[in-house]
């Protein structure tokens, strides 16, 4: 059994399989855009790490995806051989392009019903490598193979060529080579083309001496765009108009946005500290004015929501006047209004009780007290002037004497008050005797200057 096993690794070897097919495998998926260069480092480094069989297994991969794949797979398999002939070093330039690879490359240059856009990506393929190897003698062998396109198109002519009749026999070789130097220029000018756009696409490096001028050119140009929108946002008159429809506003708002971009690619560029400080606060300007015209368009936005809501309820009519609830609610209405013009209050209450609220209870207390007149006070227990508070507090029976006579005195005083008489000498008796009962430590002898001789002297 060993030595079978041992005679089929002579005679028919294994071809290694490693990461490097299932790289190429993964990129020339129908997923993948034709033209994308995603993996690629990923395969450079693969076929890198395995030495000298992995220039040889990468192109026995994408022969595979060339001879039996279909038309994307074919077209990946071209971008890839393209990029790998780029990137990897001098080792798989020399081993790839193999016979086996060439008789592929002849076999889609000769098939008619191959894919028109795989034969054109396979000629500008090779015609790059031309270019590219021309001038590197141990690179001739990859230079030529741009000569299998010519050979397999000579083929392709010469079998389903037809020969002319006698009015259209001239100098059919001339004709031919006419035909190939119209297809070899056009070929030429779009490799050029396509050089031209990659060296397009490659941005000079920043200088900031050069460039110094138009930085602080766009800086100015900024801070006015961003001082003339805010002075045009603070011009409009909200009630009349909107700022989507001033001209001013919006002719300000595209200049700050288009200033705002310069200012933005040189702060990426910019190395200056005194100049970087300069175009962020520039661009912070920027970005103050235009989010002061977003608020600006929200809040009128907002108000005009608000009037249209407003318009709406105002309009609408909230349940019909002619409902039960209605109805019940205005009887009830009614009925608290009559309640309050028949009403009468037994008492009227002061303005301090007004308020006060006993419960449930409140029905059965007794009316509050009123203050009494002078003769009410008078006819009280007949003592004249009633009562204050020391005569309801805890004392003696003894100064009840006391009390009485102080109020006797009160009620004499009184008396003598309110009566009016015409006899001056009667109210100068008066007066002496309320002078004699008010202060009974007076002097004695200043009655007479007080009071006055006697009538009857």
């Amino acid at each position: 059994m060993s030595a079978l096993n041992f005679a089929r690794q002579v005679f028919n070897p294994e071809k290694p399989h490693s990461s490097i097919t299932d790289w190429v495998d993964i990129l020339t998926v129908s997923s993948i855009e034709e033209e994308a260069y995603d993996g690629i480092p990923e395969l450079v480094e693969s076929i890198n790490l395995q030495g000298t069989t992995g220039p040889a297994e990468a192109s026995r991969a994408l022969r595979k995806k060339l001879k039996h794949g279909n038309p994307h797979q074919q077209y990946r398999s071209l971008v890839l051989l393209k990029a790998l002939v780029e990137n990897c070093d001098d080792r798989f330039h020399h081993t790839f392009a193999d016979n086996q690879l060439i008789d592929a490359f002849r076999a889609i240059a000769a098939d008619r019903n191959a894919d028109k856009r795989v034969q054109k990506k396979l000629k500008l393929v090779l015609l790059s490598w031309q270019e590219q190897f021309k001038s590197e003698p141990s690179m001739r062998h990859v230079a030529d193979l741009y000569l299998i396109i010519k050979d397999s198109r000579r083929e392709l002519e010469n079998a389903l060529y037809v020969p002319p009749s006698k009015a259209e026999t001239g100098d059919p070789k001339k004709k031919k080579e006419e035909a190939r130097e119209k297809e070899r220029e056009r070929l030429r000018s779009e490799e050029d083309e396509r050089k031209r756009k990659k060296a397009k696409t490659r941005r000079q490096p920043f200088n900031f001496e050069q460039e110094k001028p138009k930085v602080l050119a766009s800086i100015a140009e900024a801070s006015q765009a961003s001082s003339n929108l805010v002075n045009a946002i603070i011009l409009v008159n909200p009630e009349k108009e909107s700022l989507l429809t001033n001209e001013r506003v919006q002719d300000c708002l595209e200049i700050a946005k288009q200033a705002r971009k310069a200012i933005v690619r040189y702060v990426q560029l910019v190395e200056n500290e005194e100049v970087i400080g300069v175009l962020i606060e520039t661009n912070d300007r920027i970005i103050t004015a235009l989010e002061m015209y977003d608020q600006a368009q929200a809040a009128l936005q907002d108000k005009a929501d608000t009037k249209d809501i407003t318009s709406g309820l105002a309009g609408t009519r909230l349940g019909g006047s002619t409902g039960e609830l209605t109805r019940l609610q205005d009887r009830q209405r009614a009925e608290v209004e009559k309640a309050k013009q028949t009403h009468t209050p037994p008492f009227e209450a002061h303005p301090d009780l007004q308020d006060l609220d006993f419960g449930a209870s409140s029905s059965k207390l007794p009316p509050p007290l009123r203050p009494m007149n002078m003769g009410d006070r008078d006819d009280e227990q007949g003592v004249p002037g009633g009562g204050s508070l020391s005569d309801f507090s805890d004392y003696e029976s003894s100064d009840e004497d006391m009390h009485n006579n102080r109020a006797w005195s009160r009620y004499e005083n009184k008396q003598e008050y309110i009566t009016v008489s015409d006899d001056s000498d009667d109210a100068k008796i008066g007066i002496r005797r309320r002078v004699e009962e008010e202060n009974p430590f007076a002097d004695p002898f200043a009655d007479q200057v007080v009071v006055g001789p006697s009538k009857h002297l």
